[in-house]
């Protein structure tokens, strides 16, 4: 079907506005240049989170020496029964804590759990396997902390969007490989599954829906930085075995490059006998997922999140 028509006009600004620079740093900082002029660029088409107890940051050691990521914990009022890892989008170029605030919000709050948002190192400085490898060790960290912030460290999920979808499904394979604290939950939204880019729908939707070809091209094989595209860990698509792996819950938009790989992911998980609740929604595009006061099914999209999330602290 075609793009959501209360999306259609926001693509309209997104094509009219200069073409973004392909330099990582200097994008980073007209984002946050952005961001200091406005903390909401999109006004009432996203609505406000509520409220949770308790908000804070702390440093995580990361493998190599002298190396540290920054996380940040919500805690909700009420006792948490588990926590969720969540990893922001970005390309793994870009993005901030900032960026999925709200939504880390949102799962705190509504799922009942601690939620561990984690400023993981950035490529082109940090590029695979470190964004991957710290993530990891943010699980670890979460399941080692779980006594002093308050949950059951049985009950640690992982999840994020994009770039943060590839890296939570990345996660759980090197949980499986290494024989290391497994997830109970992964939650994969709008997610890169592939970095050879060879599905059908990035040339279906690869130009005028937010995400392109070219940007794709530039955000993986910077990130790459000359790694083999078929590293499991960079494309969890090719991994050779994905039995083991815990419930997948993968939302995809129809009307993005990635949504080919996401369904052949999805499928891929279920022959191998994992849990998996897939669903795409029509009409909508890379990152649409998080208008939530436009959209009905950018709500219902949250619900989903939420309602998982919570399910999956009950088992």
């Amino acid at each position: 079907m075609p793009v959501e028509p209360k999306i259609a006009h926001l693509l309209e600004m997104i094509h009219s506005a200069p073409p973004a620079p392909r330099d990582a740093v200097e994008r980073r900082r007209m984002n946050a240049e952005r961001r200091a002029k406005d903390a909401n660029p999109y006004g009432d088409y996203v609505q406000e989170e509520p409220g949770i107890a308790e908000i804070f940051e702390e440093k995580i050691k990361v493998a190599d020496p002298d190396g540290e990521i920054t996380v940040r914990i919500y805690r909700p009022a009420q006792e948490s029964a588990g926590a969720m890892v969540y990893l922001h989008g970005g390309g793994w170029l870009m993005g901030t804590l900032d960026d999925t605030d709200r939504r880390a919000r949102a799962v705190a709050a509504g799922a009942n759990v601690v939620v561990v948002n984690v400023d993981y190192r950035l490529a082109p400085e940090h590029p695979f396997p470190t964004p991957a490898e710290d993530c990891y060790r943010a699980l670890e960290w979460t399941v080692e902390q779980a006594g002093r912030l308050g949950y059951d460290p049985a009950r640690v999920g992982i999840g994020g969007e994009s770039a943060g979808g590839n890296l939570s499904a990345a996660v759980s394979l090197l949980a499986k490989r290494r024989g290391g604290p497994m997830p109970v939950i992964q939650v994969l939204e709008i997610p890169a599954f592939d970095l050879t880019r060879t599905s059908p729908t990035i040339e279906t939707y690869g130009e005028g829906h937010v995400l392109t070809r070219s940007e794709l091209e530039w955000v993986m094989t910077t990130y790459l930085n000359g790694h083999d595209p078929k590293d499991p860990i960079a494309s969890p698509l090719h991994a050779p075995d994905l039995s083991g792996l815990p419930h997948a819950v993968i939302l995809s938009a129809e009307c993005d490059p990635l949504s080919g790989e996401a369904r052949q992911y999805a499928a891929r998980l279920a022959a191998a006998g994992v849990p998996v609740t897939f669903r795409e929604f029509p009409g909508h595009v890379h990152g649409s997922h998080t208008l939530t006061g436009l959209l009905a099914s950018s709500r219902e999209w949250r619900s989903i999140v939420v309602d998982s999330v919570s399910a999956a602290m009950r088992r």
